[in-house]
């Protein structure tokens, strides 16, 4: 997994200590080993559900989502994520409200703090599938900012 802070134009390095830092956890796991990777994800945080996601740009029901996600938004909880399939890159705002770009990939596990400004975009392949372990379904719900050029996915 690779991390870069956004800043004016140009990639900064951003180490795995960064991200601690700004409270955004990055590991990674077998993908043969999904359920159990689930399993600790989950007893870690006492949670007990997740959702099986799989999205494709080819499919007009995913676009939908697809497009919501690429727009900035949080969560009430932790937005926790394990790839399965595919590529992606979560721009989630530092406590600067700079830009940090973690881009993912299959075998990656990623933790957005809750009620941190983020948004994740589908990678060129335009095929993704991650597993998703939530407390409860309402802290899920997409808390948008207000868009405008700075905001937006580029």
């Amino acid at each position: 997994m690779r991390a870069v802070r956004l800043s004016a134009g140009r990639e900064i390095g951003c180490s795995e200590a960064d991200l601690r830092a700004e409270g955004i956890a990055c590991d990674s796991f077998e993908v043969a080993q999904i359920a159990a990777a689930t399993q600790h994800a989950q007893s870690t945080r006492g949670w007990s559900e997740a959702d099986r996601v799989r999205r494709s740009a080819s499919r007009p029901q995913d676009e939908v989502e697809i497009v919501r996600e690429a727009d900035e938004h949080c969560h009430l909880e932790e937005e926790v994520r394990l790839f399965v399939e595919g590529e992606g890159l979560y721009d989630i705002r530092g406590r600067d409200e700079q830009w940090i770009r973690v881009f993912v990939r299959a075998g990656d596990l990623v933790v957005v703090p809750a009620r941190r400004y983020h948004r994740f975009l589908v990678g060129q392949a335009a095929e993704l599938s991650y597993v998703q372990p939530f407390g409860n379904r309402p802290s899920l719900i997409q808390l948008y900012r207000v868009s405008d050029d700075a905001t937006r996915a580029g």
